[in-house]
């Protein structure tokens, strides 16, 4: 098992606020798995830093002019750490077992 900690910066956005930090806290894991070597199996958050919050809002009118409502957008972005844990198979020894059939045996696994 290799332990390594790594720090991303990610970004997420939302019709909410939960659903932004939703779409950060989603991003983990494969960006974590995808600087790291082997198979990951476990990414843990450790910290948790905002670098920058955004709300944009706009408002719609109904063909310009009436029935006014306003849009809401949030955008954050976010510095991660996390440990990750993964194994590299490279290392691991696989033994080597050949099956041998039978002709008859060899006939009827064939479809």
């Amino acid at each position: 098992m290799h332990h390594s900690e790594q720090t991303l910066r990610l970004t997420g956005t939302g019709p909410t606020k939960e659903r932004a930090f939703g779409a950060v806290m989603r991003q983990v894991q494969s960006a974590a798995a995808g600087k790291e070597g082997g198979v990951t199996f476990r990414v843990e958050p450790l910290a948790l830093e905002v670098l920058s919050a955004a709300e944009h809002r706009r408002t719609e009118r109904f063909l310009g002019l009436l029935f006014p409502r306003t849009r809401v957008h949030y955008e954050i972005s976010m510095n991660v750490r996390v440990r990750v844990t993964s194994l590299d198979l490279d290392a691991v020894d696989f033994a080597v077992r050949e099956e041998k059939l039978s002709t008859t045996k060899h006939l009827l696994q064939m479809r």
